[in-house]
């Protein structure tokens, strides 16, 4: 299999250019860490705006990229399933893939994100019990196809949309990146809930990038 990962042009503020595809390493498509930054700050710039729309897809993308949650279960999302409590920062999942539930780790600033997302909802009016959805838009309870419109919306902004995959293609990159922060599969496995370490190893191949970085001076050598 070929595992050399494209390299890919970033757009200036001036005006974005077509970009390349998004990464795939061994099949598995995901989009590098400047370019899932780049769509975090064009979606947050937006919900700055105060639109409440934007403010929703905001509160989306953050969850999205910090949390790497399938597409369907973050529109499953309840309001109950949020643990922000003191000392308590996770996400449960209540029927992921194969209607397996567990929680998910949160970083602060997605905690932070959350609460005042939950403020937000109740001055406009939304219910946030226990059982109510997180995400709620103009007919009810955002489905799985909107969000992946919203995603879809903002990719083609920043010129890195890619048909078919590009959605799914957030939770790849937030295993990518999860993993080059301590090489450690375990806690891959556990954020994205798999059930077999063997669903998680593709995360760990090494790019002709990375080798490259890796041999250069092997023994001293120039």
């Amino acid at each position: 299999m070929n595992q050399a990962a494209r390299i890919i042009a970033f757009p200036t503020k001036a005006k974005a250019k077509k970009q390349s595809r998004i990464k795939n390493i061994d099949g598995v498509k995901y989009f590098s860490s400047k370019q899932v930054k780049l769509l975090r700050r064009t979606v947050k710039d937006q919900a700055a705006t105060g639109k409440m729309t934007a403010v929703r897809e905001w509160m989306v993308i953050d969850l999205l990229t910090s949390t790497g949650l399938r597409v369907s279960e973050a529109a499953d999302l309840r309001c109950g399933d949020l643990k922000l409590g003191y000392g308590d920062s996770r996400v449960f999942v209540r029927d992921g893939k194969g209607s397996i539930s567990g929680h998910v780790i949160i970083p602060d600033s997605l905690k932070k994100h959350l609460k005042s997302y939950l403020k937000w909802k109740q001055e406009q009016g939304e219910l946030t019990g226990k059982d109510d959805h997180l995400f709620i838009g103009q007919r009810g309870a955002i489905t799985s196809q909107a969000i992946q419109q919203i995603v879809k919306k903002y990719l083609k902004q920043i010129n890195i949309y890619e048909s078919g995959k590009s959605v799914h293609a957030l939770r790849h990159s937030y295993a990518m990146e999860l993993y080059k922060r301590e090489k450690d599969l375990r806690a891959v496995q556990k954020q994205l809930r798999h059930v077999s370490i063997q669903s998680t190893l593709v995360y760990a191949d090494t790019t002709n990038e990375e080798l490259a970085s890796q041999v250069k001076g092997l023994w001293g050598q120039a």
